[in-house]
Protein backbone atom coordinates (compact mmCIF):
# COMPACT_ATOMS: atom_id res chain seq x y z
CA UNK A 1 0.00 0.00 0.00
CA UNK A 2 1.98 3.41 -1.27
CA UNK A 3 1.54 6.30 0.59
CA UNK A 4 0.26 9.71 -0.58
CA UNK A 5 -0.91 8.38 -4.14
CA UNK A 6 -4.13 9.87 -5.08
CA UNK A 7 -6.33 9.43 -8.22
CA UNK A 8 -7.51 13.12 -9.15
CA UNK A 9 -9.64 12.24 -11.82
CA UNK A 10 -12.62 11.62 -10.18
CA UNK A 11 -15.50 13.07 -7.84
CA UNK A 12 -14.49 13.89 -3.99
CA UNK A 13 -16.64 15.32 -1.41
CA UNK A 14 -15.36 18.70 -1.05
CA UNK A 15 -17.46 20.12 1.66
CA UNK A 16 -21.03 20.75 2.51
CA UNK A 17 -22.63 23.45 1.54
CA UNK A 18 -23.47 24.78 4.38
CA UNK A 19 -19.62 25.12 5.41
CA UNK A 20 -18.91 26.80 2.32
CA UNK A 21 -20.21 30.89 2.09
CA UNK A 22 -18.53 34.44 1.81
CA UNK A 23 -15.83 33.78 4.14
CA UNK A 24 -12.88 31.78 1.83
CA UNK A 25 -12.28 28.43 3.37
CA UNK A 26 -9.05 26.56 2.80
CA UNK A 27 -9.24 22.86 2.57
CA UNK A 28 -6.36 20.15 1.03
CA UNK A 29 -7.87 17.64 -1.07
CA UNK A 30 -5.88 15.41 -3.00
CA UNK A 31 -2.40 17.22 -2.46
CA UNK A 32 -3.56 20.34 -3.76
CA UNK A 33 -4.38 23.52 -1.68
CA UNK A 34 -8.09 24.28 -2.65
CA UNK A 35 -10.50 27.70 -1.58
CA UNK A 36 -13.66 27.40 -1.46
CA UNK A 37 -16.17 30.49 -1.32
CA UNK A 38 -19.48 31.86 -2.83
CA UNK A 39 -20.03 34.51 -5.74
CA UNK A 40 -22.72 36.91 -5.14
CA UNK A 41 -25.08 34.94 -6.80
CA UNK A 42 -24.63 32.48 -3.98
CA UNK A 43 -23.13 29.34 -6.67
CA UNK A 44 -19.99 28.12 -5.04
CA UNK A 45 -16.59 28.13 -6.32
CA UNK A 46 -13.36 26.44 -5.65
CA UNK A 47 -9.57 27.40 -6.83
CA UNK A 48 -6.46 26.91 -6.09
CA UNK A 49 -5.46 28.08 -2.87
CA UNK A 50 -1.39 29.50 -4.25
CA UNK A 51 -1.50 33.09 -5.71
CA UNK A 52 0.43 32.69 -9.41
CA UNK A 53 2.14 35.60 -8.44
CA UNK A 54 3.87 34.45 -5.18
CA UNK A 55 1.92 31.61 -3.84
CA UNK A 56 0.49 33.02 -0.95
CA UNK A 57 -2.29 31.31 0.27
CA UNK A 58 -5.63 33.64 -1.37
CA UNK A 59 -7.82 32.14 1.69
CA UNK A 60 -5.73 34.35 3.88
CA UNK A 61 -6.75 37.16 1.35
CA UNK A 62 -10.36 38.68 1.53
CA UNK A 63 -13.21 38.61 -1.04
CA UNK A 64 -15.04 41.62 -2.27
CA UNK A 65 -18.95 41.97 -2.55
CA UNK A 66 -18.26 41.92 -6.27
CA UNK A 67 -16.69 38.51 -6.20
CA UNK A 68 -13.50 40.01 -6.45
CA UNK A 69 -10.85 37.60 -4.57
CA UNK A 70 -7.64 39.68 -3.95
CA UNK A 71 -4.34 37.95 -2.57
CA UNK A 72 -3.70 40.08 0.71
CA UNK A 73 0.24 39.68 -0.20
CA UNK A 74 0.88 42.21 -3.23
CA UNK A 75 -2.60 42.89 -3.79
CA UNK A 76 -3.32 40.56 -6.77
CA UNK A 77 -6.85 40.51 -8.24
CA UNK A 78 -8.79 38.13 -9.48
CA UNK A 79 -12.69 38.20 -10.99
CA UNK A 80 -15.61 35.60 -10.45
CA UNK A 81 -13.80 32.90 -13.48
CA UNK A 82 -10.44 33.22 -11.65
CA UNK A 83 -8.68 35.87 -14.26
CA UNK A 84 -6.90 38.19 -13.32
CA UNK A 85 -8.19 42.35 -13.44
CA UNK A 86 -4.88 43.75 -11.78
CA UNK A 87 -2.88 44.85 -9.03
CA UNK A 88 -4.52 46.49 -6.58
CA UNK A 89 -2.99 50.28 -5.90
CA UNK A 90 -0.84 49.24 -8.88
CA UNK A 91 -1.48 50.18 -12.82
CA UNK A 92 0.04 46.72 -13.58
CA UNK A 93 -2.13 44.01 -15.12
CA UNK A 94 -0.41 40.64 -15.06
CA UNK A 95 -1.58 37.79 -17.49
CA UNK A 96 -2.74 35.51 -15.38
CA UNK A 97 -5.17 32.83 -13.80
CA UNK A 98 -6.04 30.69 -11.02
CA UNK A 99 -7.06 27.05 -11.76
CA UNK A 100 -10.35 26.25 -10.80
CA UNK A 101 -12.06 22.89 -10.23
CA UNK A 102 -14.96 21.45 -11.75
CA UNK A 103 -18.07 21.18 -9.14
CA UNK A 104 -21.68 20.08 -8.68
CA UNK A 105 -23.52 21.03 -5.84
CA UNK A 106 -26.08 19.19 -5.29
CA UNK A 107 -28.55 17.88 -2.31
CA UNK A 108 -26.46 20.06 0.34
CA UNK A 109 -22.72 18.73 -1.08
CA UNK A 110 -20.07 20.05 -3.15
CA UNK A 111 -18.07 17.29 -5.12
CA UNK A 112 -14.93 18.46 -6.90
CA UNK A 113 -13.36 16.78 -9.17
CA UNK A 114 -9.28 17.89 -9.10
CA UNK A 115 -7.58 16.17 -12.28
CA UNK A 116 -8.74 16.77 -15.95
CA UNK A 117 -11.62 19.01 -16.10
CA UNK A 118 -12.70 17.27 -19.36
CA UNK A 119 -13.36 14.21 -17.89
CA UNK A 120 -15.80 15.62 -15.19
CA UNK A 121 -18.39 13.52 -15.61
CA UNK A 122 -21.64 13.46 -13.40
CA UNK A 123 -23.10 10.77 -13.93
CA UNK A 124 -20.80 9.05 -12.02
CA UNK A 125 -21.54 10.38 -8.94
CA UNK A 126 -24.21 8.48 -6.81
CA UNK A 127 -27.81 9.55 -5.77
CA UNK A 128 -27.44 11.66 -2.58
CA UNK A 129 -31.52 12.61 -3.10
CA UNK A 130 -32.46 11.48 0.54
CA UNK A 131 -29.84 14.19 2.04
CA UNK A 132 -33.13 16.63 0.27
CA UNK A 133 -35.93 14.26 0.44
CA UNK A 134 -38.89 15.09 3.09
CA UNK A 135 -39.41 12.22 3.80
CA UNK A 136 -35.64 11.58 5.42
CA UNK A 137 -33.82 13.06 8.28
CA UNK A 138 -30.20 13.13 8.36
CA UNK A 139 -27.46 14.57 10.20
CA UNK A 140 -23.79 15.59 8.68
CA UNK A 141 -20.40 16.53 9.31
CA UNK A 142 -16.89 15.92 8.36
CA UNK A 143 -13.96 14.24 10.90
CA UNK A 144 -9.94 14.63 10.06
CA UNK A 145 -8.63 11.29 10.17
CA UNK A 146 -4.36 11.39 10.45
CA UNK A 147 -4.72 7.66 8.23
CA UNK A 148 -4.37 6.92 4.26
CA UNK A 149 -7.57 7.56 2.34
CA UNK A 150 -7.33 3.63 1.43
CA UNK A 151 -7.36 2.54 4.53
CA UNK A 152 -10.92 4.31 5.39
CA UNK A 153 -11.37 2.43 2.11
CA UNK A 154 -11.10 -1.09 3.30
CA UNK A 155 -12.36 -0.22 6.60
CA UNK A 156 -15.93 0.30 5.16
CA UNK A 157 -16.03 -2.22 2.53
CA UNK A 158 -15.10 -5.08 5.13
CA UNK A 159 -17.15 -4.23 7.84
CA UNK A 160 -17.01 -6.95 9.84
CA UNK A 161 -14.72 -4.62 11.78
CA UNK A 162 -18.16 -3.85 13.42
CA UNK A 163 -18.19 -7.18 15.91
CA UNK A 164 -14.75 -6.31 16.86
CA UNK A 165 -13.96 -2.32 17.26
CA UNK A 166 -17.87 -1.48 17.93
CA UNK A 167 -19.70 -4.55 20.03
CA UNK A 168 -21.22 -1.84 22.34
CA UNK A 169 -23.38 0.37 19.58
CA UNK A 170 -23.46 -1.60 16.43
CA UNK A 171 -21.32 -4.54 16.29
CA UNK A 172 -21.94 -8.35 17.35
CA UNK A 173 -20.54 -11.65 16.37
CA UNK A 174 -23.58 -12.32 13.42
CA UNK A 175 -21.67 -9.51 11.60
CA UNK A 176 -18.53 -11.34 11.10
CA UNK A 177 -20.19 -14.81 11.01
CA UNK A 178 -22.51 -13.87 8.16
CA UNK A 179 -20.79 -13.90 4.33
CA UNK A 180 -21.36 -11.16 1.81
CA UNK A 181 -22.41 -11.22 -1.46
CA UNK A 182 -19.10 -9.00 -4.01
CA UNK A 183 -20.38 -7.70 -7.24
CA UNK A 184 -17.95 -5.31 -9.52
CA UNK A 185 -19.83 -3.59 -12.05
CA UNK A 186 -16.63 -1.52 -13.92
CA UNK A 187 -14.72 0.30 -11.03
CA UNK A 188 -17.93 0.18 -9.07
CA UNK A 189 -17.92 -2.60 -5.81
CA UNK A 190 -20.94 -3.67 -4.09
CA UNK A 191 -21.32 -6.02 -1.38
CA UNK A 192 -24.52 -7.70 0.63
CA UNK A 193 -25.02 -8.80 3.67
CA UNK A 194 -28.05 -10.80 5.19
CA UNK A 195 -28.57 -11.31 9.05
CA UNK A 196 -31.67 -13.34 9.89
CA UNK A 197 -32.92 -14.11 13.19
CA UNK A 198 -29.80 -12.29 14.74
CA UNK A 199 -29.51 -10.45 18.24
CA UNK A 200 -30.26 -6.65 18.37
CA UNK A 201 -27.10 -4.35 18.23
CA UNK A 202 -27.37 -1.25 20.71
CA UNK A 203 -27.36 1.02 18.61
CA UNK A 204 -30.67 -0.51 16.72
CA UNK A 205 -32.01 -2.36 19.31
CA UNK A 206 -32.40 1.57 20.81
CA UNK A 207 -32.81 3.45 17.53
CA UNK A 208 -35.78 1.35 16.32
CA UNK A 209 -37.51 0.03 19.68
CA UNK A 210 -36.89 -3.32 18.54
CA UNK A 211 -36.20 -6.66 20.73
CA UNK A 212 -34.73 -9.80 19.15
CA UNK A 213 -34.50 -11.44 17.41
CA UNK A 214 -34.47 -9.04 14.21
CA UNK A 215 -32.98 -9.17 10.43
CA UNK A 216 -30.41 -6.86 9.49
CA UNK A 217 -29.44 -6.13 5.71
CA UNK A 218 -26.23 -4.23 4.65
CA UNK A 219 -25.68 -3.06 1.28
CA UNK A 220 -22.44 -1.35 0.28
CA UNK A 221 -21.96 0.38 -2.67
CA UNK A 222 -18.05 2.13 -3.59
CA UNK A 223 -18.65 4.58 -5.65
CA UNK A 224 -14.48 5.10 -6.64
CA UNK A 225 -12.16 6.48 -5.66
CA UNK A 226 -14.01 8.57 -2.40
CA UNK A 227 -17.13 7.44 -2.25
CA UNK A 228 -19.36 5.19 0.05
CA UNK A 229 -22.84 4.77 1.00
CA UNK A 230 -24.33 1.79 2.99
CA UNK A 231 -27.84 0.98 2.89
CA UNK A 232 -29.43 -0.54 5.93
CA UNK A 233 -32.61 -1.97 7.09
CA UNK A 234 -33.48 -3.32 10.35
CA UNK A 235 -36.83 -5.52 11.20
CA UNK A 236 -38.26 -7.98 13.32
CA UNK A 237 -37.73 -10.91 12.16
CA UNK A 238 -39.52 -12.41 9.08
CA UNK A 239 -40.57 -8.67 8.18
CA UNK A 240 -40.89 -8.49 4.16
CA UNK A 241 -39.60 -5.66 2.45
CA UNK A 242 -40.99 -2.48 2.16
CA UNK A 243 -41.58 -2.51 5.85
CA UNK A 244 -38.93 -2.40 8.87
CA UNK A 245 -36.31 0.52 9.09
CA UNK A 246 -34.43 2.28 6.97
CA UNK A 247 -31.17 3.93 7.21
CA UNK A 248 -28.56 5.27 5.21
CA UNK A 249 -24.87 6.21 5.94
CA UNK A 250 -22.99 8.04 3.35
CA UNK A 251 -19.58 8.23 3.61
CA UNK A 252 -16.88 10.91 1.49
CA UNK A 253 -13.24 9.70 1.71
CA UNK A 254 -11.44 12.47 0.34
CA UNK A 255 -7.50 12.77 0.84
CA UNK A 256 -6.31 15.60 2.00
CA UNK A 257 -2.86 16.13 2.20
CA UNK A 258 -0.11 13.95 2.33
CA UNK A 259 -1.51 10.75 4.10
CA UNK A 260 -4.26 12.82 6.48
CA UNK A 261 -8.14 12.21 4.81
CA UNK A 262 -11.11 14.16 5.20
CA UNK A 263 -13.73 11.58 6.72
CA UNK A 264 -17.08 13.44 5.81
CA UNK A 265 -20.47 11.67 6.50
CA UNK A 266 -24.01 11.52 6.48
CA UNK A 267 -26.38 9.47 8.86
CA UNK A 268 -29.81 9.37 7.38
CA UNK A 269 -32.94 7.77 8.14
CA UNK A 270 -36.69 7.48 6.68
CA UNK A 271 -38.63 7.02 10.13
CA UNK A 272 -39.62 9.37 13.01
CA UNK A 273 -38.02 11.77 11.31
CA UNK A 274 -39.33 14.61 13.83
CA UNK A 275 -38.25 13.00 16.43
CA UNK A 276 -35.07 15.21 17.62
CA UNK A 277 -34.02 13.15 20.91
CA UNK A 278 -33.56 10.34 18.79
CA UNK A 279 -31.76 12.54 15.98
CA UNK A 280 -29.07 13.46 18.76
CA UNK A 281 -28.85 10.15 19.69
CA UNK A 282 -28.08 8.55 16.47
CA UNK A 283 -26.16 11.40 16.15
CA UNK A 284 -23.49 10.83 18.94
CA UNK A 285 -23.48 7.48 18.66
CA UNK A 286 -22.08 7.88 14.89
CA UNK A 287 -19.31 10.22 15.95
CA UNK A 288 -18.69 7.40 18.69
CA UNK A 289 -18.28 4.73 16.23
CA UNK A 290 -16.01 6.68 13.52
CA UNK A 291 -13.87 7.80 16.87
CA UNK A 292 -13.20 4.19 17.37
CA UNK A 293 -12.51 3.74 13.72
CA UNK A 294 -9.98 7.06 14.16
CA UNK A 295 -8.10 5.74 16.81
CA UNK A 296 -8.11 2.16 14.75
CA UNK A 297 -7.03 3.51 11.60
CA UNK A 298 -4.35 6.40 12.60
CA UNK A 299 -3.11 3.23 14.88
CA UNK A 300 -3.22 1.37 11.63
CA UNK A 301 -1.35 4.32 9.80
CA UNK A 302 1.35 3.64 12.08
CA UNK A 303 1.84 0.11 10.92
CA UNK A 304 2.42 0.95 7.30
CA UNK A 305 4.13 4.15 7.21
CA UNK A 306 7.16 1.93 9.42
CA UNK A 307 6.92 -0.75 7.17
CA UNK A 308 7.89 0.38 3.85
CA UNK A 309 9.03 -3.20 2.67
CA UNK A 310 5.99 -4.37 2.85
CA UNK A 311 5.69 -7.32 4.85
CA UNK A 312 3.04 -9.93 3.05
CA UNK A 313 -0.51 -9.27 4.13
CA UNK A 314 -2.51 -12.38 5.19
CA UNK A 315 -6.20 -12.13 3.60
CA UNK A 316 -9.38 -14.07 3.65
CA UNK A 317 -13.01 -14.00 2.38
CA UNK A 318 -14.66 -11.55 4.38
CA UNK A 319 -12.02 -9.33 2.48
CA UNK A 320 -13.02 -9.80 -1.15
CA UNK A 321 -14.77 -6.49 -1.27
CA UNK A 322 -11.89 -4.44 0.32
CA UNK A 323 -9.94 -6.29 -1.73
CA UNK A 324 -11.90 -5.27 -4.99
CA UNK A 325 -12.31 -1.54 -3.77
CA UNK A 326 -7.98 -1.81 -3.55
CA UNK A 327 -7.76 -3.27 -7.33
CA UNK A 328 -10.57 -0.50 -8.72
CA UNK A 329 -8.31 2.81 -6.97
CA UNK A 330 -5.01 0.85 -7.87
CA UNK A 331 -6.58 0.12 -11.55
CA UNK A 332 -8.21 3.97 -11.74
CA UNK A 333 -4.40 5.37 -10.56
CA UNK A 334 -2.57 3.29 -13.09
CA UNK A 335 -4.83 4.31 -16.06
CA UNK A 336 -3.73 8.05 -14.58
CA UNK A 337 -0.83 7.32 -15.29
CA UNK A 338 -0.65 6.50 -17.90
CA UNK A 339 -2.09 9.26 -19.45
CA UNK A 340 0.26 11.54 -18.51
CA UNK A 341 -1.32 12.42 -14.94
CA UNK A 342 -4.25 14.65 -14.62
CA UNK A 343 -3.92 17.73 -16.50
CA UNK A 344 -1.85 20.46 -14.70
CA UNK A 345 -4.08 23.18 -15.54
CA UNK A 346 -8.31 23.76 -15.21
CA UNK A 347 -9.82 26.18 -17.45
CA UNK A 348 -10.21 29.25 -16.18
Amino acid sequence: MTPAQHVRNGWYLGAWSDEIGRTLKQRWITDLPVCFYRLPDQTVTAVEDRCPHRKYPLSLGHLDDDGTLQCDYHGYRFDGRGVCVGVAEQADKPKAALRRFPLVERDGAVWIWPGDPELADESLLPDTSWLNDPNWTHVHGVVPLKARHLLLLENLLDLTHETFLHPSSIGNAAVAATPIDVTVDGDRVGFSRRMTGIEAPPFYEKSCGLTSPVDRWQDGDFHPPGIFVLNIRVAATGTEEPDGFHMKVLYGMTPGRGNETHDFYALGRDYLIDDQELTKFQHEQQLAVMQEDVDALEAQEIMYATDPGGTAESSIKSDLAALRGRRAVAKMLTREQQAGGSRPRASA
